[in-house]
């Protein structure tokens, strides 16, 4: 399957793996660095050999609340057809994350539904990946928004905490601008503007607002700016 016809609630949570060879033997140099001299990275990067044959990377996805859709990379491997050979990291001094808008046109596999080699302890890696995301989970009224499906069809695909209201007054053209989930509330979503609007409407960049969620009698949802 691949990413773009997958969407966030798909795969939050959920122990992937991602069929590159060219990334996973990036993911895999950066295991083995011990000490670059920066001013010569890109040459002394190059020239770091990668002993194991890897062309899969197995991915842990979460929300970064301002960094968007966001991978662990937990090991790396190597998938042939149904089954996959996952290796043990050689260490875990580096926290290597990778970025939705640099797998839109790669492959991706559930790994429950591969052959996983038997000397891999998958439930280790998985308390990694849990332990690691820890953090980005810390918000319970983050949460509970992005539990909140309602409004999926108003998010950004890459940015899931972030979903698109209308602003409308009197006077004005309808305008829509991307905010931030803060809290769902019982009637409204308390959000944080991230746009600064072209016109007048008495608000600007940074501001808290209220967001409605409207749906038509065709039962498409929008969200509408409350600026009463």
């Amino acid at each position: 399957m691949l990413f773009d016809d997958a969407t966030f609630r798909n795969l939050l949570y959920t122990m992937i793996i991602v069929k590159s060879e060219k990334d996973a033997q990036y993911q895999e140099k950066l295991f083995n660095i011990d000490s670059i001299d920066l001013k010569n990275f890109e040459e002394e990067f190059e020239n770091i050999s990668v002993e194991r044959e890897v062309n899969a990377m197995l991915l842990f996805p979460y929300l970064d609340y301002t960094q968007g859709f966001s991978f662990l990379l937990v090991t790396t491997g190597l998938i042939e057809d149904d089954r996959v050979i996952l290796y043990e990291r050689p260490n875990f001094d580096t926290f290597q994350i990778v970025r939705k808008d640099s797998l839109k046109d790669k492959e991706f596999f559930y790994l429950k539904d591969l052959l996983i080699n038997d000397d891999f302890d998958l439930e280790y890696y998985m308390s990694y990946a849990i332990n690691q995301t820890e953090n980005y989970r810390n918000d319970q009224e983050v949460e509970i928004l992005r539990a909140f499906s309602e409004i999926d069809s108003c998010r950004n695909e890459d940015f899931p905490d972030d979903f698109l209201t209308y602003f409308f007054k009197e006077g004005l053209n309808p305008e829509g601008m991307w905010v931030r989930g803060i809290e769902l509330k019982k009637d409204h979503i308390l959000a944080e503007l991230l746009n600064q609007p072209s016109q007048d409407f008495g608000i600007s960049a940074g501001d808290i607002i209220k967001v409605i969620v409207y749906e038509d009698e065709l039962g498409e949802i929008s969200c509408i700016a409350d600026l009463g």
